[in-house]
């Protein structure tokens, strides 16, 4: 975990040990950094709400949709998209899902003792490149982390370490690998079918999956649909030439395709986005049964000031000025784009709501400050210091959705829940 350092007149003082501090009968730190609250004591000041019983909730859906023949891989990479592994992985091991994926090792170091407290058989799988370091730790741990195979120099790689390990443990190290076959995103896989099969040849190697990973299955209006059928075709073309044994799990399909393309379903698919509810579109979520684990990204009004001179400059480089016609009232909280809030929102119209109301975004945001036009709050129901602050989700019958605010600030939905989810706190919401 990357460790933010404030400077005091003291030392360094690492904001890990100030959250410990300062929330210590709040809260819990998990592993990455975030920050799990419970709802009995007083919340931070900037948080998050999470819901566990909406990610059981998708799994269960996403369960009918595919169907019992289909596996499901849930992917759990990036602490769970900024929703918190541990505030989740007992909800997937509850919905039975057959894999979970995640990339480094403090993520599979948790996921494996989950797994083994609850007795579960859920396989873990490595959707990224390994290193030969954490090869070595994750063996050494017995974490039963399948690994992914990209080239044959990997696979090499790979079968020497097991060898060696094997030497050094006084027992035979067997990798479980699944062999990723380029077909079209151009970041890893096997372009050479003779390759593949010098690779799941070596010794201390066991495949147990192949795949592929689709570039244009997200698009909505879909534009390309051809573009994945020639992915897939490809894929099949090179599973049909390996002749492989039928155990031999075949997975191509992400969220989007999921969703989208049944006949891209195979034996398995790998689910993310799909799991936590976003990045939901009509063909993804026809009848709207998924619901956002994230349905929340809450602040608090932190300082009024009232009877600011009209044509005032608001925060850094007097972007933004208040109106001219009179007198404004703002609302300063204490959030910016540390905490993942975009510094040019104001430039897209971005709102909050405070008691029920929408209140624009004024000026340039700071690191942890962010400006708000209150001039025209309701008289009869005024913004108070302390007031809560809704960036996304309901306040009275208001609502900002992830998808507005995403589109606002100019970033996919999976990109602006991922930035907050694991810069923030996390409340958790309990199922109502």
């Amino acid at each position: 975990m990357h460790k933010l350092r404030l400077l005091t007149i003291l030392g360094a003082v690492t904001l890990s040990s100030l959250n410990s501090f300062a929330l210590d009968s709040v809260a819990n730190a998990d592993p990455r950094g975030n920050i799990t609250i419970n709802q009995k004591t007083t919340p931070a000041t900037n948080f998050v709400e999470i819901s566990p019983a909406a990610y059981y909730h998708n799994l269960q859906e996403i369960r009918k949709m595919v169907g019992p023949n289909v596996k499901i891989c849930a992917v759990m990479k990036s602490n769970a998209y900024g929703h918190g592994i541990d505030n989740l992985i007992a909800e997937a091991l509850k919905a039975n899902v057959d894999y979970i994926a995640a990339v480094d090792n403090n993520e599979f170091r948790l996921l494996s003792n989950r797994i083994k407290a609850a007795h579960k058989k859920t396989h873990l799988l490595r959707i990224a490149p390994v290193t030969k370091a954490e090869l070595i730790e994750a063996q050494r741990g017995n974490w039963n982390v399948e690994e992914i195979a990209g080239s044959l120099e990997e696979a090499k790689m790979l079968s020497d370490t097991a060898v060696e390990l094997s030497k050094k443990l006084g027992r035979k190290v067997i990798i479980a690998i699944h062999v990723n076959v380029e077909t079209g995103m151009g970041r890893m896989g096997f372009r050479d079918v003779n390759e593949i099969k010098q690779a799941i040849t070596l010794p201390n190697l066991k495949l147990v999956g192949i795949m592929t990973h689709f570039a244009k299955d997200y698009e909505d209006p879909p534009i390309d649909y051809t573009a994945t059928r020639a992915q897939l075709d490809t894929f099949e073309s090179v599973v049909k030439e390996l002749n492989l044994d039928k155990s031999v799990i075949q997975h191509v399909a992400n969220s989007g395709a999921a969703a989208k393309f049944p006949w891209a379903r195979k034996d398995m698919v790998r689910v993310g986005s799909l799991t936590y509810g976003e990045d939901l579109d009509d063909r993804q979520d026809p009848h709207h049964v998924l619901q956002p684990v994230m349905p929340s990204f809450k602040s608090t009004v932190a300082i009024i000031e009232r009877n600011v001179p009209p044509h005032s400059p608001i925060n850094y480089d007097a972007m933004q000025y208040t109106r001219s016609d009179k007198p404004s009232t703002t609302a300063t909280l204490r959030i910016g784009y540390y905490n993942g809030f975009p510094q040019y929102a104001f430039q897209e119209s971005a709102v909050v709501l405070i008691r029920g109301q929408k209140f624009p975004v004024i000026g340039k945001t700071s690191m942890n400050m962010l400006v708000i036009d209150i001039t025209d709050e309701n008289q009869q129901n005024p913004v108070k210091l302390g007031d809560e602050v809704v960036l996304v989700g309901k306040q009275g019958t208001q609502q900002i959705t992830w998808d507005e605010f995403a589109a606002r600030n100019k970033m996919g939905i999976v990109e602006q829940v991922l930035l907050i989810g694991n810069q923030s706190p996390h409340v958790i919401i309990k199922d109502k």
